[in-house]
């Protein structure tokens, strides 16, 4: 029998910590805010209701039903119909792609040391590189990235902290 998985607070709070901040980043965007964070709950729980999904979103039945629908349409999950409530079950190894995009903001951190690099070349030079063209761009370039990189270390922390509570 399928069963609607039951989260530690301690660890439902690292999660919804981890959602949220993964919702900020464009490169896990799927279609929509709405979308992503209940793709992101199926990533972390496999087997969900939707009056679970209305509790962890605040979403309304009406716009989960629909993104439920959506998700069953592309076989993205799968529903069991054996139990009341129905259960709606991801069996793919979402995990592992998951643990892919984390590789990729590992991969994306190795930049930091020569953005900030650079940062200071550009502070220390100011005067002579303020003058020329695409100055600006480049700096602003670097503060976004910079920026970003910080946001990655957060999730990255947040999914290990995840993964050492919930492999307790």
């Amino acid at each position: 029998m399928v069963v609607e998985e039951k989260f530690d607070p301690e660890i439902k709070k690292i999660e919804s910590e981890i959602i949220e901040e993964l919702l900020k980043y464009q490169i896990f965007s799927v279609r929509g805010e709405i979308t992503s964070k209940i793709l992101f709950y199926f990533i972390t729980r496999k087997n969900l209701t939707q009056s679970g999904l209305q509790y962890l979103t605040g979403f309304s039945a009406g716009k989960i039903s629909q993104e439920l629908n959506d998700f069953l349409e592309f076989s993205l999950i799968k529903i069991s119909k054996k139990s009341k409530p129905w259960i709606y079950t991801m069996e793919s190894v979402v995990a592992e792609t998951f643990s892919r995009a984390i590789t990729l903001l590992k991969t994306n951190l190795k930049w930091e040391k020569k953005f900030l690099e650079i940062k200071e070349e550009l502070k220390s030079n100011r005067e002579e590189l303020q003058q020329l063209n695409g100055y600006d761009e480049v700096k602003e370039f670097l503060e976004v990235n910079l920026m970003r990189f910080t946001g990655f270390k957060v999730v990255i922390n947040l999914w290990e902290d995840l993964k050492k509570k919930y492999e307790r």
